[in-house]
């Protein structure tokens, strides 16, 4: 069983506005006792255990954390299932759900901050947002979870800086970025050692780093050659079509696990649109109909699907990574009918009209 105990006597005290040096003199014992039972580097002497839950006015076992870890698979389900949704009111519905029986799970607090920034709710809650942000670094112990809420504030403040009466300047969020690791510092950089140890799971870990890290490559990447002006439409034709050979090649088998967006999306659609901006009406068209023949493909993929590629032989994907709601067809019609700034004498050929009901 896990013990929360120090994490239950910090939330605790915070909530009764003491200090470690008024519950060390309260229970005869130093502050630095009080700071290392918090860190959970030592706990009590057991003989203390009644009275601290006296203090509290708690039972021994809520200060121990049991009811925590009762709930704590309901938690964990709740929270699985939260995140496969893409709807934005259904997703909306589970983090007030949660956030209403689990007020003080810090997971919870991370993904109610990251719904209302992503969801552009900041408008209306520039004073909730930082409070979130400040009680997740103050007082959750979790690396993982502190990490990712200074990146969700970071996104935050880069929301706040393009709006002119928000005073909020790059500099401010400049610092939170230099205390985030480095990618080097990331658990991907080690997941060998699972394969020098002989760990029963190793090549599917070593999978899962490599994917992420090839996502990652991607987005940083993306976000250089399509955001700068520096560089031509030609030369962002030509890295889409080399990132699309790149994709083709490391999944040999046709199937693209996390990177199925970016290949329908980027790979061919927003590569048919570059096309179509040049004039090369029959590219744009090859491209925009792959587009749509691959995301018909998924949304007739069966949920959980096992990888044959060279390189990720035996990996299993869920496709609900990408959102249980999903539906990849409807998707891809909004881009090419709405989104895409493709001509209206375009559209109206048969060639795209045949893509169209290709999706529907």
């Amino acid at each position: 069983m896990t013990i929360y105990l120090g994490e239950n006597i910090k939330r605790l005290r915070l909530e009764k506005g003491i200090t470690q040096e008024t519950l060390a003199d309260f229970f005869g014992v130093t502050f630095q006792s009080v700071s290392r039972w918090e860190r959970g580097e030592s706990y009590p002497d057991i003989t203390l255990l009644p009275e601290i839950a006296a203090y509290f006015k708690i039972s021994i076992d809520e200060l121990l954390g049991v009811k925590r870890e009762e709930d704590e698979e309901e938690i964990r389900r709740l929270l699985e299932e939260h995140d496969n949704l893409t709807d934005e009111s259904l997703i909306w519905e589970a983090i007030n759900n949660l956030k209403e029986k689990y007020p003080n799970d810090f997971r919870v607090q991370l993904r109610y901050m990251g719904n209302l920034v992503f969801y552009n709710k900041i408008d209306d809650n520039r004073s909730k947002i930082p409070a979130l942000y400040e009680n997740i670094q103050q007082n959750c112990t979790d690396d993982s979870v502190r990490i990712c809420a200074k990146r969700y504030y970071i996104y935050y403040l880069q929301m706040l800086s393009a709006k002119e009466d928000s005073e909020v300047t790059f500099e401010d969020y400049e610092k939170i970025i230099k205390e985030m690791p480095r990618m080097r510092d990331g658990q991907e950089i080690y997941c060998f050692s699972y394969k020098i140890h002989n760990h029963p799971d190793c090549y599917e870990i070593i999978q899962e780093a490599i994917e992420e890290e090839i996502s990652i490559l991607y987005d940083t990447l993306s976000d250089y050659y399509f955001c700068s002006e520096k560089f031509s439409r030609e030369y962002q034709i030509d890295i889409l079509e080399r990132t699309k050979e790149f994709f083709n090649y490391v999944y040999n088998d046709g199937n693209y696990s996390r990177m199925w967006r970016v290949v329908i999306n980027c790979c061919y659609g927003i590569l048919g649109w570059f096309y179509f901006q040049k004039g090369d009406n029959e590219k744009a068209l090859h491209n925009l109909r792959k587009s749509a023949e691959l995301a018909v493909k998924f949304d007739n993929l069966e949920r959980i699907t096992t990888l044959h590629s060279t390189l990720f032989e035996g990996k299993r994907f869920d496709k609900h990574i990408l959102g249980s709601t999903f539906v990849a067809a409807s998707w891809v019609k909004e881009l090419f009918t709405e989104q895409y700034p493709l001509s209206d004498e375009f559209k109206s050929t048969p060639e795209f009209r045949n893509i169209i009901a290709m999706l529907e």
